[in-house]
């Protein structure tokens, strides 16, 4: 039996606990992946050539989008 001053704790989900943490990217782990800067990912998310999902006010990329980059460039 639990005290009355026992308070009842519960683990609160983050937003990308229940992801699989190598499928989102942030800005700088993206930059460095397609070896530019993250200002100049993020000009070219501006200019549509690389896809960018926005949560709240940060910006994140798949892996698999960026990975795509390079079979579409033929890097």
């Amino acid at each position: 039996m639990q005290n009355e001053n026992t308070v009842l704790a519960f683990p609160v989900p983050r937003l990308f606990d229940n992801q699989n943490s190598k499928e989102w990217l942030t800005t700088n782990e993206a930059a460095k992946f397609l070896g530019v800067s993250s200002n100049a990912l993020r000009i070219m998310v501006h200019r549509d050539q690389v896809p960018g999902y926005k949560f709240g006010r940060r910006l994140r990329f798949r892996l698999r989008d960026c990975q795509a980059l390079f079979i579409r460039k033929g890097a």
